[in-house]
């Protein structure tokens, strides 16, 4: 089963869901495409909820590890919720649950945001 993401908003957060395999050759492209867009229209805070992600190889999370740096460079945040239990095992193998302190619902991610220091850039 090919990656399948599904878009919503809440606010100035932009859910993506994803469904499917989040590997090279199915799930690569679309969600790197995705995220692009989203950060060129200015919309970096972003929740990816996995809940349905069945299988997850390297490149995928590589995918996410490349997403995250490229969201916070626009000062934006990338937050992952509900990861199944093959995703939070990968994640935990390579260290990254700590990167990403998964959340278990969206709405506990969405909260998040609220509590995110402000980026302000200093005076000219």
């Amino acid at each position: 089963m090919s990656l399948t993401i599904s878009e919503r908003r809440v606010g100035d957060v932009t859910i993506l869901g994803l469904a499917g395999r989040l590997v090279l050759e199915d799930g690569d492209a679309p969600l790197r495409e995705r995220i692009g867009t989203l950060i060129a229209e200015g919309r970096a805070q972003i929740v990816l909820n996995l809940h349905d992600v069945t299988y997850i190889d390297s490149c995928g999370i590589g995918v996410l590890v490349d997403l995250f740096h490229s969201v916070r460079q626009r000062d934006g945040h990338l937050k992952i919720v509900c990861p199944s239990q093959r995703c939070r095992r990968v994640l935990a193998l390579t260290h990254l649950l700590t990167v990403f302190d998964p959340f278990e619902t969206e709405d506990e991610a969405l909260q998040s945001f609220a509590a995110e220091p402000l980026h302000v850039a200093p005076p000219d």
